[in-house]
């Protein structure tokens, strides 16, 4: 037989089930009625709605000009101009924000230093510590001999760059010779000056030697040539106005300025971090005109965002800011984004660039040369 206890302790199980049941269903009617609020008729939303705008409106021509901006205007050039830190009052509470803070690289990442993938190094290693009197002068010298010459010292197992000036006493001291730019790779006549330098260095003061053989320094600089020529890329990212439509210079300008990028001595302006490399540049994209935003043109056709891949630090990251302010651009100035064939830049488009760059960057990472080091800004000079 069942117990009184048995029968309170059934009673109480079936109050907690018709309870949740009534919970469930009492959830289910407040979600079901807050759906038809957002997704109603009066709400007018483009997805769920018929396209009732008159066939007139979709060719009309609209010219940028300097008068009053329609709402929509207004509120673009608002969330583009607005100051750092400010949150658009066009974007709702619980949106993501993007931050428009300059990129912050690591000062090491750009204090030159010698790299055996891209130089070639001559060691010396004397009896006794070398005074600044004795290797100040061949540092001078060589020069001379190549503009791309890198000097180290060895310092508790470190290597750090050489200061003449500071008068330090090294026994280790090595030289690098870089093998290629983007004029090509160094000549052999090069390698055998830089060759009998060293040389003549080690001997002057006491020091063994270390040096490539030239003909295998010379193979390296074709590899290296080669390398940099294969990775040497230019994203260009380009705003054209919707039917023929063209950019005011003086709004183009203004625009540029409200989002930090600086003019350049050429007349583009171009975003940089704080260690001054620059991140992307806006110019002119009309080939048959100079890039130069300042000069006296009063109408642009086409702007360019373009990305030195090999340059850029994080290039897959300053890409996607780049894209966004080129479409942050083209609602403001009434143009469309596309690529250099005059076609509008899909999704589809925008994801092959970034795999493109995502490319890149592994290959110069796996030669140990990181976009936008130091290493990276002179082998691509």
């Amino acid at each position: 037989m069942i117990s009184d206890f048995q029968l309170v302790l059934i009673g109480i199980i079936a109050v907690i089930i018709v309870g949740v049941i009534v919970y469930n269903r009492w959830q289910e009617a407040k979600y079901k009625k807050r759906a038809e609020q957002m997704f109603s008729a009066a709400r007018n939303d483009a997805l769920f709605t018929a396209d009732e705008t008159p066939t007139a409106a979709l060719t009309e021509r609209r010219e940028p000009s300097f008068g009053k901006l329609d709402d929509t205007e207004q509120a673009a050039l608002d969330d583009l101009t607005r100051p750092i830190g400010v949150d658009s009052p066009h974007v709702g509470a619980e949106s993501t924000k993007e931050p428009r803070n300059l990129v912050r690289g690591a000062a090491n990442d750009l204090v030159p230093a010698i790299n055996t993938e891209v130089d070639t190094v001559a060691m010396m290693l004397a009896d006794s510590p070398v005074e600044a009197d004795a290797y100040a002068p061949m540092i001078g010298q060589s020069s001379a001999v190549a503009g791309n010459v890198l000097w180290e010292g060895l310092v508790g197992g470190l290597w750090q760059p050489i200061d003449p000036t500071l008068d330090e006493k090294y026994r280790e001291i090595r030289a690098g010779l870089q093998l290629a730019d983007r004029g090509g790779a160094i000549e052999v006549s090069v390698l055998a000056q830089f060759d009998d330098a060293m040389s003549a260095f080690a001997a002057s003061i006491g020091a063994v030697s270390q040096r490539e053989d030239i003909i295998e320094a010379q193979r390296r600089a074709q590899m290296v040539d080669q390398f940099c020529a294969e990775t040497d890329i230019e994203i260009a990212v380009n705003i054209i106005g919707k039917s023929g439509g063209t950019f005011a210079a003086t709004k183009v300008r203004g625009l540029a300025e409200a989002q930090g990028l600086v003019a350049l001595p050429a007349g583009e302006f171009a975003l940089k971090d704080d260690y001054g490399r620059i991140l992307f540049t806006l110019r002119n994209g009309n080939a048959a005109e100079a890039p130069t935003l300042r000069g006296e043109q009063p109408y642009f056709t086409q702007l360019t965002f373009a990305l030195d891949v090999p340059r850029t630090p994080h290039p897959g990251q300053i890409f996607e800011r780049a894209f966004n302010l080129a479409l942050q651009f083209a609602d403001v100035l009434h143009g469309e984004v596309v690529d250099d064939n005059k076609k509008t830049l899909t999704a589809n488009g925008r994801k092959v660039i970034a795999e493109t760059i995502h490319g890149i960057t592994g290959e110069m990472q796996q030669r140990g040369v990181v976009p936008g080091s130091s290493v990276a800004l002179r082998l691509y000079a």
